[in-house]
């Protein structure tokens, strides 16, 4: 039927990779339908609607920050990261290949080196002129800049290229604890992620708190005990308030207050965060966790994220000594929360 529409089809029509129609799908935001098949399909007419009105198309930022570096700092911004933002770092000092890093959807930040160069200039207002990155942060750094980060519009930053990237870092973290910080005015005793307002929409997006068992998840977390030969292991969902699990091995109770939860430290270090004593942590002093009846002393926790990179919370294993892991250890306990991720896009497709 002609008003009906594959994922591909309405891919070709707005102009979208196929993937990128396919987030939108399973966010609810473009409407669909599954077949008794099990395929989906889309209406037409909500494809018109977008192409007719572009501004309203839905705009599904990834947790990520594309850095087009300038000419061989490349590997020091990959080295230097954004630590703390929330955001995956993707970096690149060719336009064509910063160009691919923009799909399937648009980053939450995007940096621009040498902004003031004449394709780079352009790439830029293309990009300012372009509605699918109306909400994307763009910092453009130039020889003349501003000396601090001076806002040319809302989500348009212009300042100086700083001498190296470790010190540009700095500056764009500094500005981005003023714009992506949940505003709330909370201040509690634990450390969250630069974009923990929007990480907490990924985990309210998932509808996965508060949810029934899944064998699935639940066989996933035992192999992940079993891999690293821990008594405890989880899979943990972070709300503002709370750490829930939605899997669990040697632990009982469905969930804790979020200030107990070690995976704090590995939404801040976005990626696998071992605490081989935590003792030893000053930051973990105050949990009660750490004395009896609990005594906890080992932790590692790789992150589990939703299909725009967004950490959901982790899988983590947990011990009652001090430990470390063996390489093919933490590869493994990363491939388990990798699992659990793509089981996370897999229950979206099917929900949606």
């Amino acid at each position: 039927m002609k008003d009906i529409l594959t994922t591909a089809n309405a891919a070709e029509l707005l102009g979208v990779s196929i993937r990128t129609a396919q987030l939108w799908v399973e966010s609810g935001q473009l409407p669909s339908w599954k077949t008794p098949g099990g395929h989906r399909r889309i209406p037409r007419q909500a494809v018109l609607d977008l192409i007719e009105d572009p501004a309203q198309a839905p705009v599904d930022l990834r947790a990520n920050a594309v850095v087009l570096a300038g000419k061989g700092r490349g590997s020091d911004w990959v080295e230097a990261g954004l630590p703390g933002s929330g955001l995956l770092i993707e970096v690149a000092e060719e336009l064509n290949l910063v160009r691919s890093l923009l799909e399937p959807a648009p980053p939450t930040l995007l940096i621009v080196e040498n902004a003031e160069e004449v394709e780079r200039k352009k790439f830029v207002t293309t990009i300012s002129s372009d509605p699918r990155y109306r909400q994307t942060l763009v910092f453009t750094m130039t020889e003349k800049g501003a000396g601090s980060p001076a806002a040319r519009s809302d989500m348009r930053i212009q300042m100086r290229m700083l001498p190296s990237a470790s010190a540009a870092s700095a500056a764009v973290i500094d500005s981005l604890k003023t714009r992506l910080l949940d505003d709330s005015g909370d201040s509690p005793g634990f450390a969250r992620p630069l974009n923990e307002k929007a990480r907490l929409e990924a985990v309210r997006r998932t509808a996965l708190v508060g949810s029934d068992a899944d064998s699935r998840f639940d066989r996933l977390v035992r192999l992940a005990a079993f891999v690293t030969r821990a008594p405890i292991a989880m899979f943990t969902l972070i709300t503002k308030d709370q750490q829930w699990f939605k899997s669990r091995v040697g632990f009982d109770g469905e969930g804790t207050s979020r200030d107990w939860a070690f995976c704090n430290e590995t939404l801040i270090a976005n990626e696998i965060t071992v605490i081989e004593d935590m003792r030893e942590d000053r930051k973990l002093e105050a949990n009660p966790t750490l004395k009896e009846p609990y005594g906890f002393r080992f932790y590692a926790g790789a992150p589990v994220r939703d299909p725009w990179g967004f950490a959901l919370g982790s899988v983590c294993v947990i011990d009652t000594v001090p430990r470390s892991l063996k390489r093919e250890e933490r590869d493994a306990l990363i491939t388990i929360a990798e699992a659990v991720s793509n089981l996370i896009r897999l229950t979206a497709i099917e929900g949606c």
